[in-house]
């Protein structure tokens, strides 16, 4: 291999490293792992999923926020989850600034059959 390839890589993982580092600590909620993210907890607690998600929800005061994602740019685009249940959260997401959170056609098309084309499945009129 030559040097310039190994010099490179060995400076991406390390970048990736750090940021990694950084990004984890400002979460909390279940332990991020490199790459995978909070994965393998969901999938190590799959039978008791809910549970899980509750027990996290205890341990962190109501809301929390972990990464399903942790690949630099997908991460903070697609891969944070916030997880609430705090009920002043819920009423400011549900009611008081319902707007500042749109659906998209995504979220819709995957709720519909739950929840139809109701104001919880909206952006906006329904």
């Amino acid at each position: 291999m030559d040097i310039y390839v190994v010099l490179l890589l060995f400076t991406s993982v390390t970048c990736y490293l750090l940021w990694f580092t950084f990004i984890s600590k400002s979460l909390k909620g279940p332990r991020v792992w490199p790459v995978l993210g909070s994965l393998p907890g969901l999938i190590e607690n799959f039978e008791r999923m809910h549970e899980w998600i509750a027990d996290n929800l205890h341990a962190c005061g109501g809301t929390y926020q972990t990464c399903i994602c942790v690949i630099p740019f997908l991460a903070r685009k697609q891969g944070l989850v916030t997880v609430t249940c705090d009920p002043k959260n819920l009423e400011h997401i549900l009611k008081t600034r319902f707007d500042n959170y749109p659906k998209g056609p995504t979220w819709q098309a995957v709720f519909h059959d739950l929840l139809g084309q109701g104001i919880f499945n909206s952006d906006g009129e329904t």
